[in-house]
């Protein structure tokens, strides 16, 4: 009975593994939708901390009230469009003041936020530290030495 709850298990997560790469990896690809981690509360409450946010890379002409993602020197930012000038695009976070320094180039821009999924960015984080690497690593192999007695017993 164990080996066949384990079986269920193991197969239940290979299927929703391969569902949830093959959708990012299609809408990654084939739309031009890129994911990017929210790590400011500067969009709260639009766009809580630790989201994981969609932005769509095919649509870089916002409008006054988008959202768009752009890069600086060092960081990417996503921040609401408030105003136009000849120049570029003046940025805000929702939560902020005061407008962005500086105006926002076009050839900056990267694209306009889509989506976000709340605190799946922690977990992105996560798996990319070390640490999440070596917790990954140590739960599969914890998986598979588990079949490996469950198989043994019978």
């Amino acid at each position: 009975m164990a080996i066949r709850i384990y079986r269920i298990v193991q197969n239940a997560i290979v299927v929703a593994a391969a569902v949830i790469l093959m959708a990012l990896a299609g809408m990654i690809s084939f739309l031009d939708i890129n994911p990017y981690v929210v790590v400011s509360g500067s969009m709260e409450p639009e766009i809580p901390t630790g989201s994981l946010c969609f932005v769509d890379c095919q649509q870089k002409d916002p409008d006054v009230g988008d959202i768009i993602c752009y890069k600086t020197e060092d960081l990417s930012i996503t921040h609401r469009v408030v105003g136009m000038t000849d120049s570029g695009y003046i940025t805000k976070g929702d939560s902020n003041d005061n407008a962005d320094p500086g105006i926002v180039k076009q050839s900056q821009i990267f694209g306009t936020y889509l989506f976000d999924i709340p605190k799946l960015g922690y977990a992105v984080m996560f798996l990319k530290s070390v640490e999440g690497i070596v917790a990954v690593l140590i739960g599969v192999l914890c998986f598979a030495i588990l079949g490996y007695v469950l198989s043994r017993k019978q």
